[in-house]
């Protein structure tokens, strides 16, 4: 398996963890290498503002996605971070999109079928952030929106048109 994900004091996130980036063997930057329903978990933080096509990379976390299993995924509120709405970021030229809360639900509701997930927190994380800040300086404080989608087994019924 893969080297584990680290924190900032150098200790596994959970032990067995993969931390998976391009160098990844068998990864394309598209098609993750694991079987189907494979993973207990999928974790992303301030990567899926820079995924090209974030609705394949959804989709890919929920395929490998275990029954019962989460995807958390953190990323810069466009509000907080940017401090405005669309591309291009004033701190990072590699942002493709930038996110509220609505429409990082809003990608993740384009991208999976009904009843296939459940949204299990959403959290947009303001702590110690200084409001008071001008805008053409980053910002101190929490400024990321944190979801997390529990992947669910579907019922044998459709959400009717």
């Amino acid at each position: 398996m893969g080297k584990p994900l680290q924190q900032a004091a150098g200790l596994p996130i959970i032990e067995g963890a993969i931390g998976v980036d391009l160098d990844y063997p068998g990864y394309n930057g598209r098609v993750l290498p694991f079987p189907s329903e494979s993973q207990d978990a999928v974790y992303s933080s301030h990567c899926l503002e820079h995924i090209d096509d974030s609705i394949m990379a959804i989709q890919e976390w929920h395929r490998v996605l275990k029954t019962g299993g989460h995807i958390i995924v953190i990323v810069p509120h466009a509000h907080l971070y940017e401090r405005r709405r669309r591309p291009p970021s004033r701190w990072n030229k590699g942002h493709r999109r930038m996110y509220t809360s609505a429409s990082l639900l809003a990608e993740f509701e384009a991208a999976l079928p009904p009843n296939s997930y459940r949204v299990r927190q959403l959290l947009e994380d303001d702590r110690g952030y200084r409001y008071e800040d001008p805008p053409d300086k980053p910002a101190d404080g929490g400024r990321e929106i944190e979801l997390v989608v529990q992947k669910i087994k579907p019922p044998a019924w459709a959400v009717a048109d």
